[in-house]
């Protein structure tokens, strides 16, 4: 029995690595095919802030609803409606032929994409250790590695139009449906939960109440926001605010990416010798002194180390505040909690960089390291109040 439950386990967490991947092939393949596609639709570079904006808005309708989804309908139920909408969504891009159904899809894609992040992510709360949900969410960065790769192959190398590459990412998507569908009775928050626990949950107002609550979403906005800030101004800033080559700006650009990456399965070996609060708080502080190095500019290189060093310290930060979840608001929250931190995390990610850009433009790019060290700050000052509430109010966490 032991070992059906070991395999089960060690099943659900590669398909759930699997969507993870997948979703960051094609978070990855939209800035390669834009050319494409701007091309195809005669639009200006604008509208791809318009398209990740519709993609935005559908993720942060979902965040904050499936988690009362879940607690009604079931994981297996939830990521099943999650992957086909996603879908259904890629196909419709392959087939769009105007740029209201392009909106369209993007806006879809996101709704989609919202409700297999935060059902993955409770699900891998309850159920995968730290370390787990670290390796977990480094899986989409691999993803990200393979999106450009499948679409120059499917366009340079094979000579086919950009829209076959989603009905590439359909097909994958389909494949991911079937698997859902076959082990669908094996998604469950917790090994030997029921269907009536998990139907007994909350309210989500009864959520909102939680005063740790609103610590956890706003630490989501200020780290999952300062993630994007770096990586979408990094090249501009190094460019431009620090006169370095623009070859060797891509290089580190592409290298702040990959730290990412590689610090989310580096975290997996690291976790378990020191406790998750310790490391997020190590984290944090590398956080400060990353952005730090920028914001000095002693030299190129304490430049381009305190990117890297920025990239390495954030990634840890959602897999291991998810996974933190459980023990902080209670299981019966979890959904609940889970899907209000990624709506966090999806506000962040739409408001500070555009907060950013409008302070760059207004008072230039010398602004973003300050920026970036004041929400690394917010960042660890709203991890050491979460920290803080547990040790005096340790009954909040059953609430």
């Amino acid at each position: 029995m032991n070992l059906i439950r070991l395999d089960n386990s060690l099943k659900l967490f590669i398909l759930s690595c699997a969507v993870f991947a997948v979703g960051g092939i094609s978070n990855s393949a939209l800035g390669v095919v834009w050319i494409y596609v701007q091309a195809d639709f005669n639009v200006t570079l604008g509208a791809l802030g318009a398209l990740v904006t519709a993609a935005t808005l559908g993720r942060i309708l979902t965040s904050t609803s499936s988690g009362p989804l879940i607690n009604r309908f079931g994981i297996a139920s939830i990521m099943m409606v999650g992957v086909s909408v996603t879908a259904a969504s890629m196909f419709g891009f392959a087939l769009a032929q105007s740029w209201l159904a392009v909106m369209l899809v993007a806006f879809g894609s996101g709704v989609g994409s919202g409700i297999m992040a935060t059902g993955l992510n409770v699900f891998a709360a309850v159920n995968f250790s730290a370390r787990q949900m670290n390796w977990l969410h480094g899986s989409f960065g691999v993803g990200s590695t393979i999106g450009p790769l499948i679409i120059t192959t499917i366009v340079i190398d094979l000579g086919l139009d950009w829209r076959w590459a989603y009905v590439v990412f359909t097909l994958i998507r389909l494949a991911l449906l079937l698997m859902f569908w076959l082990t669908r009775r094996q998604w469950r928050i917790g090994a030997s939960e029921g269907k009536a626990v998990e139907s007994d949950h909350p309210k989500l107002r009864a959520t909102l109440r939680l005063p740790i609550i609103w610590l956890m979403i706003g630490a989501f906005v200020m780290a999952t926001g300062a993630e994007l800030v770096t990586g979408q101004f990094a090249n501009s800033f190094l460019i431009e605010a620090r006169a370095i080559d623009a070859k060797a700006a891509g290089a580190w650009v592409s290298a702040y990416w990959a730290s990412l990456t590689l610090s989310r399965f580096a975290a997996g070996f690291i976790l378990g010798r020191i406790s998750n609060s310790l490391f997020l708080r190590l984290n944090s502080v590398g956080l400060m002194l990353g952005a730090g190095l920028l914001w000095l500019n002693l030299d190129p290189l304490s430049n381009l180390c305190g990117l890297a060093l920025i990239g390495f310290c954030i990634a840890p930060f959602a897999p291991l505040m998810a996974s933190d979840t459980p023990g902080r608001v209670g299981r019966p929250h979890t959904a609940n909690a889970i899907g209000l931190q990624f709506t966090g995390a999806s506000i962040g990610m739409a408001f500070l960089p555009w907060l950013a850009g409008a302070l760059a433009e207004k008072v230039g790019l010398d602004i973003i390291p300050q920026f970036i060290f004041l929400a690394a700050l917010l960042t660890f000052l709203m991890h050491e109040a979460i920290l803080w509430r547990e040790i005096r109010h340790p009954l909040a966490r059953l609430s």
